[in-house]
């Protein structure tokens, strides 16, 4: 009983990490890319525990003794009296390029928090909070002309916030090959922008708070073909994010003036994804994925840009040398993956595309189960220098902390 009170107290403490990674999300940015200025920003890059160091791939892998959150059909093969944590962290370092001109970024806070358990004995539970968007960028010195004259004025505009992802994953076993699964996300946030206006010599402030919510459905499926061959998928199904905004206008600093209006919902598109993982031996491991999401059908646009269909592909590779040996060395997962998606909006004629490398390591931190440490990094490109875009180079370190405990077992006495 003393047994389970603590782990109930460590699940109890989850919760408030949670409630409190909830309440600061909003306000930490995790990325300063000059893209994230559009639609709800720039799409999270990070998910939870080992699969980071993929290149986003690992819909196919069998949960084994780690959370993964890209598939809920996988935690249909949780093992039983299984309690999994993970908490995760986030640094990057940005290089923006445009016309011979560098500028570097640095930001970094909290990733992800997860909790996965068995409720069956053919199935589990998980839930995640991990970023679904990241908005961070900064605009300065903007001439514009003011209509009906032959004045112009200046104006410095900043944005902050992002939305989040709070999921449920439920997953089942059919059998010893099938296994099903369905993902409910609630995806909230908030995004800010603050414009500053110089003109003549007044000044105005112009601040825009926009919330946004929402639900999203994912059922999945994991095969095992053979066993050491597994397909899996899921489906991100189509939805609508309501949204309000706040906004605030004073002039010279005077008392402000606020208004509130509702905003036209945003459209998130379907997307279907595919992959397969397979295990060559116990020391090598190698995972595909391929998704394509289907923008076009929303008919959205942005001030700027329009919203198209994009495809995605990550591959991943995972190296260990003993699984079971005496050596420290040999118990180390050696990661490599690669992604790359052909992105999802165009700007003057041009796609936004991304491409990254990444590696990883998990080093085991106990003896008596699987927890582990994984790091990662990624070195990664976003646009391109061409009429007016910005090029983006990026670095990324991610922590995660894996942890796997035993529930409702006895204590054996000597």
């Amino acid at each position: 009983m003393r047994y389970m009170m603590s782990n109930l107290l460590i699940y109890g403490a989850l919760l408030i990490i949670c409630s409190v990674k909830t309440a600061t999300a909003q306000s930490n940015n995790l990325s300063s890319s000059p893209y994230s200025l559009f639609g709800l920003g720039v799409p999270s890059d990070i998910s939870v525990g080992k699969t980071n160091a993929f290149g986003k791939s690992g819909l196919a892998l069998p949960f084994e003794n780690s959370i993964n959150g890209l598939n809920p059909a996988a935690y249909g093969g949780i093992l039983s009296n299984r309690f999994l944590y993970d908490l995760g962290a986030k640094f990057e370092t940005e290089t923006l390029i445009e016309d011979g001109n560098e500028e570097g970024q640095v930001n970094g806070n909290f990733s992800n928090i997860a909790i996965a358990f068995p409720i069956t004995r053919r199935s589990g539970l998980g839930i995640t909070l991990i970023p679904f968007t990241n908005v961070g960028y900064e605009v300065l010195g903007i001439e514009s002309s003011i209509n009906g004259s032959s004045e112009s004025f200046l104006a410095n505009i900043t944005g902050s916030g992002g939305l989040n992802d709070l999921k449920l994953n439920y997953g089942h076993s059919f059998s010893k090959k099938l296994r099903l699964g369905l993902g409910i996300s609630y995806l909230f946030g908030k995004i800010e922008e603050e414009e500053i206006d110089l003109i003549g010599g007044s000044l105005l402030s112009i601040r825009e708070e926009s919330y946004y919510n929402g639900f999203r459905f994912t059922p999945g499926f994991q095969y095992d073909l053979t066993k050491n061959i597994s397909i899996g998928g899921i489906v991100n199904l189509p939805s609508e994010l309501d949204g309000s905004q706040t906004r605030t206008v004073a002039v010279n600093a005077l008392e402000p003036e606020e208004s509130e209006s509702e905003l036209d919902a945003f459209k998130l598109p379907l997307e279907a994804s595919l992959g397969v993982y397979v295990r060559f031996n116990e020391k090598l491991s190698f995972t595909l994925d391929y998704k394509r999401s289907f923008w076009d059908e929303t008919d959205q646009n942005d001030q700027i840009g329009d919203f198209v269909d994009q495809d995605f592909v990550g591959l991943g590779l995972e190296y260990t040398p003993k699984v079971k040996g005496l050596a420290y060395w040999q118990r180390i997962n050696y990661r490599l993956g690669f992604n790359y998606d052909n992105g999802n909006l165009v700007i003057d004629g041009n796609k936004i595309s991304n491409t990254a490398i990444n590696f990883g390591f998990g080093l085991p931190i106990s003896e008596r189960n699987n927890s582990m440490l994984n790091l990662h990094y990624s070195y990664g490109q976003r646009g391109l220098v061409s009429n007016g875009l910005i090029k983006e180079n990026y670095h990324i370190l991610t922590f995660n902390i894996s942890l796997e405990d035993l529930w409702f077992v006895k204590r054996k006495l000597n």
